[in-house]
């Protein structure tokens, strides 16, 4: 016969690193896609709809660090802008593979300490930011391309104010 387990209900520190954590998931995803269409975009700037929603799609699948890679080898930002993506992958590396390893005690104890929460909040923070990077990249490249971009630009503005855009 199978036991079943006794739940223990999260407290609010630990509901708030279960919120941190996913807030930073989820931006980190945000990047992935930003830097997807930007590739896409840059290494086929000529293609038709068609054929760079094909490419799109397979940029998709890449993981971060494949798509850093890519972008690095094709030299397709700004150094500066190559190095903000390598230490975010660094950061979005120990996110996802060792938030936990260190901290195994302070889970089970559910004692969650405030530096490891400032740690998962400036990844989401910095994930918002490379967000943007690679969104004003974009602008500039397609304006390099002779594309009207005013009214995208002060869109991607009134988001940067906390306005949400509703199509």
């Amino acid at each position: 016969m199978k036991k079943s387990a006794t739940k223990i209900l999260a407290n609010n520190t630990e509901i708030n690193l279960y919120c941190f954590i996913g807030e930073a998931v989820l931006k980190t995803q945000m990047v992935e896609q930003a830097l997807s269409y930007s590739i896409t975009l840059k290494m086929n700037p000529t293609e038709t709809k068609e054929r760079a929603d094909e490419c799109l799609k397979q940029n998709q699948s890449y993981t971060l660090g494949k798509a850093i890679t890519i972008a690095i080898r094709e030299n397709l930002y700004n150094l500066s802008l190559q190095d903000e993506l390598n230490v975010f992958l660094k950061q979005r590396n120990w996110l996802i593979h060792k938030v936990v390893i260190g901290n195994e005690e302070d889970f089970n104890a559910g004692n969650i300490k405030e530096e490891l929460l400032d740690k998962i909040k400036s990844i989401s923070d910095k994930a918002e930011s490379i967000q943007r990077l690679l969104e004003y990249d974009m602008i500039d490249f397609c304006s390099s391309k002779g594309k009207d971009m005013p009214e995208t630009q002060a869109l991607l503005k009134l988001q940067e104010q906390g306005i949400r855009i509703r199509k």
